[in-house]
């Protein structure tokens, strides 16, 4: 990694009587069509070794079996450049143009794959409903800002009601609509799905969500997402609502406060997360990342300072890239560096980061009334053992007792074996062994916290 442009972000008491007056559901959602692919922000540098002048277009991560990328031939580390007749020069603009698309409907794509351009042809599928597997499935939805919201549940078989894991994902446009080996997350809660109700919430505007492109999407606007579908999943028959802890990775984990302070849980448990402000988290995990990717310290250094004053500018004083560039002409590279679309930064929309610039993270713990766990991969690159230890502090500071940090031995960000941070960052996105560790320090958590609720 060169700069960052190239970095990776991030992630037994009273309860209060629900009003299930507080709760719309809306009209069924229907069925989206699905892409089947797992999409990334596309770098300058991956942008110009295809022949491109600009990071114009989206890179292409995992592809699902039978659905519309596989149809089109489109395999990892292929540049989608068109869809529909429509350019693609973001991610926002898949979620865009997917938007006015039917299933069945028959899409033309172009793309890149080495150097070549390449076109395809093929119906859109349609995304296939979650398979039973030992447990019973449960779609819903719930009425959020005005937009209806995918809710999913899995339960065991057995008469409820019972315990709960609410999941709140990490940044990023993908959805977790589907079997549990084949979406995010599926790796860990799938070990929990014989014993537990499981709560899934595709974020607005992702899967049958309603909402805006990805880019467009607020702090705000998705945690009350999360935070309607906790309210509705305390209606369910087969859960317990006083048996519901929150399990937050990385942004969720930002989510998770927020949410719980607001609707009364037993537990919350983070991993891979940060309580300190964004821009603090932001410049530290910048010059951690350059360092061990081995940049010069000097132009380090000098990276950091531009970034510190780019990042003010933008998520502090809400200026636009275009403002900055005009008002501070020497920081014009660093801007569109960082930003090169002039939308979106690390793949997210300004006014999320924005948004997340004005939260007080810290603070937002010293109002969740439940047990907390705080986990930190040892391996972990993205976020620093610091803040786990420093939330455990807090809420402890507060209710002495109830919160604790866990070190995960082994593990990285995503839950993979990794030998260390440097190894972990390294083999970023490339796939690794999945470690159960995760699963072992969560399970036990898990089995004290909401059997004593």
């Amino acid at each position: 990694m060169t700069g960052p442009r190239s970095l990776i972000l991030l992630a037994a008491l009273a309860l209060a009587p629900l009003s299930f007056a507080q709760i719309e559901r809306g009209e069924p959602l229907l069925r989206r069509p699905a892409l089947g692919m797992q999409i990334r922000p596309l770098t300058l540098e991956t942008a110009q070794n295809a022949g491109l002048t600009e990071a114009k277009g989206v890179l292409i991560g995992t592809v699902t079996e039978g659905l519309s990328a596989q149809k089109w031939g489109l395999q990892p580390g292929d540049i989608l450049t068109k869809l529909a007749g429509e350019p693609v020069a973001a991610a926002a603009d898949v979620t865009r143009i997917l938007a006015t698309l039917k299933t069945g409907q028959e899409v033309a794509i172009e793309y890149i794959r080495g150097r070549d351009i390449r076109t395809a042809r093929a119906p859109l599928a349609p995304r296939a409903y979650m398979k039973a597997d030992g447990f019973r499935v449960h779609y819903d939805q719930v009425v959020s800002q005005g937009k209806r919201i995918r809710v999913i549940a899995t339960h065991p078989a057995t008469p409820g009601p019972h315990p709960t894991i609410f999941m709140i994902g990490g940044i990023g446009q993908y959805s977790i609509d589907g079997d549990y080996a084949a979406t995010a997350y599926g790796n860990v809660l799938a070990s929990f799905a014989d014993r537990y109700t499981i709560i899934r919430v595709d974020k607005p505007g992702q899967g049958d969500s309603e909402g805006p492109a990805y880019s467009e999407l607020g702090f705000g606007q998705e945690e009350d997402a999360y935070l309607q579908a906790l309210r509705l999943a305390k209606t369910f028959e087969f859960v317990d609502p006083q048996r519901i802890a929150i399990f937050g990775h990385s942004m969720g984990g930002c989510f998770g406060p927020f949410v719980a302070s607001q609707e009364k849980v037993a537990g919350v448990a983070v991993y891979g997360t940060l309580t300190k402000t964004y821009t603090e988290y932001l410049l530290e995990n910048s010059r951690r990342q350059m360092a061990m990717g081995g940049g010069a310290p000097g132009d380090v250094n000098n990276a950091l300072r531009d970034l510190a004053q780019v990042s003010h500018h933008i998520f502090i004083e809400g200026l636009s890239p275009q403002q900055v560039i005009e008002r501070r002409p020497e920081l014009a590279d660093a801007v569109r560096g960082n930003i090169p679309d002039g939308r979106t930064f690390s793949g997210v929309g300004l006014g999320f980061w924005r948004e997340l610039a004005a939260r007080n993270l810290s603070g937002a713990w010293l109002n969740v009334d439940a047990k907390v766990l705080a986990m930190w991969g040892e391996n972990e690159f993205i976020a620093t053992q610091w803040d786990h230890e420093e939330i455990a502090r807090i809420v402890n500071g507060v209710r002495p007792g109830t919160a604790e940090y866990k070190m995960v031995e082994g593990s990285d960000h995503g839950f993979f074996k990794t030998t260390s941070a440097l190894d972990s960052m390294t083999r970023w996105g490339q796939g690794a062994e999945f470690n159960p560790e995760v699963i072992r320090v969560l399970d036990e958590w898990l089995k004290r916290t909401l059997a004593g609720a």
